[in-house]
């Protein structure tokens, strides 16, 4: 598919013309990956392969979280509909399927559940809620699915071989929490946290599943709220804190001060992942484990690597500098979640850190490594993409997938500080660059487009000079440092503001 470069939000950034570059490659990337089946619906390719048709639940639902900014031209939502579509009658969508056969290649595995997610930030960016009524149902069936199938082997029931009779039953350990068959499952391939045996996954508490589900119950809450379901919105709401204080008193802990998978019946396990941030995006963290989650992304000797964020804490015995893939890897998907997490907690500032660092080893590593291209994963360490697991080869090249979130979804939200709702007409801007920088031509649904254009300063220091224009009447909110600035952008009128 050619690139209607008319549709596509235009970003401004003065002294980095090379991440505009990248952030137009992510998109043309992603052009070339669209794919159509026999009856006509088409999807974006997660580029694993181009020999075989296989696709990801979780790369999809990443893929949509980023071309969800060009809605018209591209089918962001695509993947997610034929996933549906092969969803069985008790609720079961897999983990992969051949979009050429409609079969699994590997039977009875899930990855992450992220549908709900990935529906929630497609309705905030376009303002499109006609997709709930159908698609609510679909991933509701799924969460049943997973409740009923995808429990940890009960903690009680493994206590209790060891009680004597009168005592059974009375053990506070909980049995709340959920597993991946094993690591490939989860999506962090070759991550130390569990054996990589499909029969051993049961036996442990994953803390990246049991927040991925609070996470959608949240999101269940907030799309039956919009289409009338009150019911059910306060269920899923009771859901997301009935969770969300299991994992704070159970997978958290106070030595480490983060969160850890647990294996049945009562031990944490050591290994800190890039897995353990999942709890922010959920927004189950109180403010201090927040602090504590930051504190963990700042440190050296753990997530502040040269490319952040690694997988696999740098001070893991497992942590790999050069070779390996999740041990020495830093990933699209997982470096989202956490920006977004960030963004969504307050902590615009940290994302805004992790976004430039991460996007420029991106940008050098285009520009320096041969074949010049976007991969899988990137080094943790150098400018370079990473390996594989059980190999030397590097990461797949050309993988837009899910490697357009860096240059064009973080660009966007954490470089240039953009955070979209278009339901309530809202834009929050958080001003963190003195290069002159901004978007033009951003799709704002119904309202039109809408330019935001931030003037250069000598410092960040400085107060800024803002220039907006937009097709529609929308209310900007404009942050910089600690000072807040509310104004309204009027149809057809520009208007210019300091702060």
């Amino acid at each position: 598919m050619d690139v209607d470069y008319s549709k596509l939000p235009e970003p401004i950034l003065e002294d980095h013309p090379e991440w505009v570059k990248l952030y137009y490659t992510a998109w043309e990337l992603c052009a070339a990956h669209i794919r159509t089946l026999t009856d006509s619906r088409t999807y974006i390719d997660t580029a694993w392969d181009s020999n075989r048709n296989y696709q990801w639940v979780w790369d999809s639902c990443f893929i949509s979280l980023y071309s969800r900014y060009a809605p018209e031209t591209f089918p962001c939502m695509g993947g997610l509909d034929i996933f549906y579509s092969l969803q069985r009658e008790d609720g079961y969508i897999g983990m992969t399927y051949d979009f050429d056969k409609m079969i699994e290649p590997w039977p009875n595995r899930i990855n992450p559940p992220l549908f709900a997610w990935a529906e929630w930030e497609y309705y905030l960016s376009t303002g499109d809620s006609s997709r709930f009524r159908r698609v609510v149902g679909h991933i509701e069936n799924l969460m049943r699915w997973i409740d009923k199938n995808r429990r940890t082997v009960s903690h009680k029931e493994l206590a209790n071989q060891h009680l004597d009779e009168h005592d059974r039953d009375t053990s506070s350990l909980n049995d709340s929490f959920y597993y991946f068959e094993d690591t490939g499952s989860s999506g962090m391939d070759d991550a130390p946290r569990s054996p990589r045996i499909p029969e051993v996954g049961q036996y442990f508490d994953w803390i990246d599943l049991s927040s991925q589900m609070a996470l959608s119950f949240r999101m269940l809450s907030y799309m039956n709220g919009i289409i009338g379901n009150g019911d059910k919105s306060l269920y899923w709401k009771s859901r997301v804190e009935e969770l969300g204080g299991a994992i704070n008193k159970y997978l958290w802990s106070d030595n480490t001060r983060f969160y850890h998978d647990r294996a049945v019946s009562f031990n944490l396990c050591a290994c800190k992942s890039v897995a353990s941030f999942w709890p922010m995006l959920a927004g189950i963290c109180d403010n201090y484990r927040i602090a504590c989650l930051v504190d963990h992304l700042l440190n050296e000797r753990e997530f502040n690597r040269h490319t952040p964020v690694p997988a696999l804490s740098a001070d893991d015995p497992n942590y790999s500098p050069l070779g390996g893939y999740i041990a020495s890897g830093t990933w699209a998907p997982t470096n989202y979640m956490i920006t977004r997490g960030l963004a969504k907690q307050g902590r615009g500032d940290i994302a805004h850190m992790i976004a430039k660092k991460y996007i420029g080893v991106i940008s050098r590593t285009y520009t320096n490594f041969e074949p010049h291209t976007l991969w899988e994963g990137y080094c943790n360490e150098e400018d370079r993409p990473c390996g594989v697991p059980y190999s030397k080869a590097l990461s797949k090249p050309d993988f837009v997938g899910w490697s357009g979130l860096g240059p064009i979804a973080m660009l966007i939200e954490n470089v240039i500080g953009l955070d979209i709702n278009v339901p309530e007409r809202k834009i929050n801007w958080e001003i963190n660059l003195s290069e002159e920088h901004g978007v033009k031509n951003l799709s704002f649904g119904e309202f039109g487009r809408i330019s935001l254009r931030c003037k250069s300063r000598r410092s960040i220091e400085e107060p800024a000079e803002v220039i907006i224009q937009s097709d529609g009447d929308i209310n900007v909110q404009i942050k910089r440092g600690n000072k807040i600035k509310r104004m309204e952008a009027r149809t057809g009128v520009e208007i210019c503001a300091t702060i």
